[in-house]
C-alpha cells in the first residue's frame, strides 16, 4: 500500500513513492535552548543611566568645532536625548561628539587594521 505523502514536507519521498523520514526530526534536534531573560531592577536601570549620563550629557565646552550635517530625523533624536536626559548646559553638539568619541575608541583596533588592507 502507498501513503500519499506529498502534505508532509519533512518527508523525501524516494522514486519508488516510499517516504524517508530521516529529516523528520531535523527541525527538532536545531532547536537550542534560549536562556531566560533576567530581569532589570530598578536599582540596575538607575545605575545604568547615571552612567549613560556620566559618558554621553556631560556639558563640555567644544574648541575648534566644526560643522556637520545631519539627517533631521537624527538631529531630532539627539536633540530630544540632549534635552529630556540631560541636565542644564547639556546639548546636541556634546552629545553627538561624546558618541563619536566613543565609536572611534571602541573600532580604533579594527579601523587601523582596516586601514592596512
Amino acid at each position: 500500500m502507498t501513503t500519499d505523502n506529498s502534505n508532509n514536507p519533512n518527508l523525501a519521498v524516494n522514486s519508488d513513492n516510499t517516504a524517508d523520514s530521516t529529516n523528520l526530526f531535523n527541525d527538532e534536534q536545531d532547536n537550542t535552548v534560549q536562556p531566560k531573560q533576567q530581569r532589570i531592577g530598578k536599582q540596575q536601570r538607575k545605575s545604568d543611566f547615571a552612567e549613560f549620563k556620566a559618558t554621553y550629557l556631560t556639558p563640555t565646552k567644544l574648541v575648534k568645532r566644526h560643522p556637520v550635517n545631519i539627517e533631521e530625523e537624527i538631529w531630532e533624536q539627539f536633540e530630544r536625548i540632549a534635552r529630556i536626559l540631560g541636565d542644564r548646559g547639556a546639548n546636541v553638539g556634546s552629545y553627538i561628539n561624546a558618541v563619536l568619541a566613543e565609536h572611534l575608541k571602541l573600532y580604533a583596533d579594527d579601523i587601523e587594521i582596516w586601514r592596512k588592507l
